[in-house]
């Protein structure tokens, strides 16, 4: 909301209405509740000097040239009596910026002192860093929670009513997991995965069960027919590489796919389709085990 690559709450355009912005500024009431705490002290109007020193140093470690910077405006906020704005400009930036601050310090992303730069919120952090990893650890945890239990309907799905839209790489570790893959054949970060992760994982793994479907996105419409061609195949030739037929599927200039048989493709984009339905799947790939405990 309020940072750029200075740290400094930006705008992203005034210069066309200038005088308008500025008096909007005047007139609204900023509540307390957006600076996240009071600031008391004594009133403060900082010298323009002073305050394009502070810009340079706390924001850009001096690497800023003070010449650059221009305040356009400089006043105390509206009902915040120790509170000041500026707004200004720095040159090479095509976006204003607006700044809070008071005697002690200046706010950005979060509240800096003026002399060290010291975030005040890093501060507050590091007090607090156990309790924010504990609460941090237990939203984490739902999380996982909420997507094994989603899963493992997917997991159930797909070992009943549509088995036959899914396919078994048998792995190289017979003590390893059973992991499930959810791919589309026209997906780039799936592809990504087949091509750099899957041979760990079908080496570490007890099996492998993959389920080829298609997402419904531009891009993506050849996906229903390599997908069930990838389906066909899979149950043609069991003994061939499984994996090189995923790679093959997810070629974009091999259209053997095209050669699927059309009755049996009818039949797995419908089975498809109603899986989709479903709304079980937030994207792909999507890797879990049989627990349906996410593995990546």
């Amino acid at each position: 909301m309020i940072v750029n690559r200075w740290s400094i709450i930006c705008l992203s355009s005034i210069y066309k209405k200038d005088i308008q912005f500025l008096q909007r500024i005047k007139m609204k009431k900023i509540s307390i509740g957006l600076l996240g705490l009071v600031i008391t002290s004594s009133l403060f109007a900082a010298g323009q000097s002073g305050l394009k020193q502070d810009i340079s140093k706390v924001f850009a470690n001096g690497k800023i040239d003070t010449n650059s910077i221009n305040i356009i405006a400089q006043d105390s906020m509206p009902d915040l009596k120790d509170l000041h704005m500026a707004i200004g400009t720095i040159e090479g930036s095509s976006k204003p910026f607006i700044i809070i601050y008071n005697k002690d310090n200046i706010m950005v992303g979060s509240i800096k002192n003026r002399k060290s730069g010291k975030s005040l919120f890093n501060d507050f952090i590091d007090k607090n860093r156990v309790k924010i990893q504990e609460a941090l650890s237990k939203i984490q945890s739902k999380k996982v929670s909420k997507e094994a239990t989603r899963n493992k309907k997917t997991i159930s799905l797909f070992n009943g009513k549509f088995k036959e839209s899914m396919f078994k790489i048998k792995g190289g570790n017979p003590n390893g997991k059973i992991v499930y893959l959810i791919t589309d054949p026209n997906c780039p970060y799936c592809q990504a995965y087949e091509k750099n992760e899957l041979p760990a994982t079908i080496k570490k793994s007890k099996e492998v069960r993959v389920i080829p479907l298609f997402l419904n996105i531009p891009g993506h419409d050849t996906s229903p027919m390599r997908a069930s061609w990838l389906l066909e195949q899979a149950k043609k030739t069991k003994n061939q590489d499984l994996y090189a037929l995923m790679r093959k599927a997810s070629d974009a200039s091999d259209d053997s796919y095209k050669a699927v048989d059309k009755e049996f493709a009818k039949e797995r984009i419908a089975k498809m389709k109603e899986y989709l339905s479903k709304n079980l799947i937030i994207g792909t790939p999507t890797i879990f085990d049989g627990n349906g405990v996410p593995t990546r």
